[in-house]
Formats: structure tokens, sequence, C-alpha cells
């Protein structure tokens, strides 16, 4: 399993989920998607003038839930990729980084946050 995203998530409608796919690793497909739910929302409700189908409500969507999405897309798929090697240096990195980050108290919030919202 790995992780994709198209270029557009949308075509006359919005793809939604169909849009990406991400590898169960961390369990955040969900939220991926639950996101973009409210970016639809969003996208919706600020432009109440225009039809829920009209392009530009569309790319308001597309534009915020790609710039949170991908970044995450990007992690989650390095993540898998890190955590797929069992060479042991690679081990001994890995886990001296893990290390690091949970001293790193500002750094280890941002990435809890990150996968919690």
């Amino acid at each position: 399993i790995n992780a994709e995203y198209g270029k557009q998530w949308y075509q006359r409608r919005v793809r939604g989920d169909a849009a990406h796919r991400v590898h169960p690793l961390a369990g955040q497909g969900a939220n991926i998607g639950y996101r973009g739910v409210r970016e639809l929302v969003s996208a919706i409700e600020s432009s109440p003038e225009l039809d829920i189908g009209d392009y530009r409500v569309l790319n308001k969507y597309e534009t915020a839930q790609q710039r949170l999405a991908v970044p995450m897309l990007v992690f989650i798929d390095a993540m898998q990729r890190l955590y797929g090697v069992s060479a042991e240096p690679v081990v001994a990195l890995r886990s001296k980084g893990v290390g690091i980050i949970n001293l790193m108290k500002p750094l280890k919030n941002m990435f809890m946050e990150g996968a919690r919202s």
C-alpha cells in the first residue's frame, strides 16, 4: 500500500476521498476525509450566492484541502517508508530521532496536533 493523490480533486463534482489514498499506518485516512468535509462546507458557506458545484466553490475547497491533506499524505508515506526499513543503522537512527522528538515538547505537540485535527 502506498500514498497517492490526484492533482485535481474535483471534476464537475467533488471526488473527496477518491482523490487520495493513504497508507493506514497512522490511522489518518478518516481524519483527512473529515477535514475535507469541513473544507467543503466552509467553501460552500463562504459563497452562498454560488451553486455548490460552481468551479469557484470547488476551487476554494480543492486549494484548502490540498494544503491540509498533501503534507499529511507525504508525511505518512515517508513514515511508512522509514519504518519499512529493517537495516540496523536505520533502525538506530530512527529510534534516536523519535527519542529527540519526544524530548522536544513543542515539536512533539505539533505532530500530535496535526494527527488530532
